[in-house]
């Protein structure tokens, strides 16, 4: 596989919704550890905030002299992360996307195992380490009949390749973004967008690998802001777990997934069912179906993917 010219440009690409000082912080660290000046961009989404986390970044932070070069895109209205990443990659001047969030700490001589790893049909998993605790996740893997991501604590589980690469440290070549068509944009806010971006990398025949020296030192929400922001999601979330499904499984496995969906969501069930049949889900399904060259079967075979659910996934 060709390696990309020595020292290709790299965008960050931060989504951003009422931060406070953390996406100053992740701005700092990131112009600050690079081993070395070669041409940086960072975008910021900015999310329809409202503390005014966002404002004067670009002033404060860009820096011809330094080859840098701060972006504050900003949406008239809250559209959720996998709009606000494909916005910011459409704003993307470098070859190298970095796609990451405002919650994190890049660590020094970030861009050194981008650059070396980084290819034309490769996506690079960074490491996730919670900034209060010792925990770590090396990318995730696909638990059915959920449809959701959890973590992975071994870097070696699947010999250094990852089912599934978190929206906090994702690095992939902008043409690669590109061809493989960006997020899933009918997935709004959070939920499902992230693993189906993965699934439909391998499934264009790219690969996901992770990268153990990469470390991005993440702020996970503590549990008294995290479950009112799950309930407050809830049905989206439904929605977009029900919609990963319809797109890509065979119809035994999507009965199972309904029928979970039905046993745990109830009350919003029926209703998200409706919402998700009455849009374009079966197109889409064929559309990927008759364009991409792998099927989801092959990606559960190489991932052991099992009809069981994770508990205790982080946000």
């Amino acid at each position: 596989m060709a390696v990309l010219g020595e020292k290709p440009s790299i965008s960050v690409v931060m989504p951003a919704r009422n931060e406070g000082c953390r996406i100053a912080d992740a701005i700092s660290s990131i112009i600050a550890g690079r081993s070395e000046r070669f041409p940086l961009q960072i975008v910021v989404v900015d999310d329809q905030s409202s503390d005014g986390s966002c404002a004067s970044l670009d002033a404060s932070f860009s820096s011809a002299r330094d080859l840098v070069r701060v972006d504050v895109v900003r949406l008239p209205r809250w559209s959720g992360i996998p709009y606000a990443r494909n916005i910011g990659a459409e704003a993307a001047r470098g070859e190298i996307l970095f796609i990451t969030d405002a919650n994190v700490r890049f660590p020094l001589a970030w861009d050194v195992p981008v650059h070396n790893h980084i290819s034309p049909m490769r996506a690079l998993c960074a490491t996730i380490a919670d900034a209060g605790s010792a925990f770590r996740g090396y990318g995730g893997r696909l638990y059915l009949p959920a449809m959701r991501f959890a973590w992975l604590n071994d870097p070696l589980t699947f010999g250094g390749f990852v089912p599934l690469s978190p929206c906090t440290g994702t690095v992939l070549t902008k043409d690669l973004f590109r061809r493989t068509g960006g997020y899933d944009t009918a997935m709004p806010i959070y939920g499902a967008a992230e693993p189906e971006f993965s699934v439909r990398l391998w499934l264009s025949g790219a690969e996901i690998v992770c990268v153990p020296g990469l470390v991005l030192k993440h702020r996970f929400r503590p549990a008294s802001e995290r479950q009112p922001f799950l309930e407050a999601i809830n049905f989206v979330q439904v929605c977009n777990y029900l919609r990963f499904s319809m797109l890509y499984l065979d119809q035994p496995m999507v009965r199972r997934v309904f029928r979970h969906y039905r046993s745990t969501n109830p009350q919003i069930f029926q209703q998200a069912l409706r919402k998700v049949w009455a849009g374009d889900v079966w197109r889409r399904r064929e559309v990927l179906r008759r364009t991409l060259p792998g099927r989801f079967e092959s990606f559960a075979a190489r991932f052991g993917i099992r009809g069981n659910i994770e508990a205790g996934s982080r946000t």
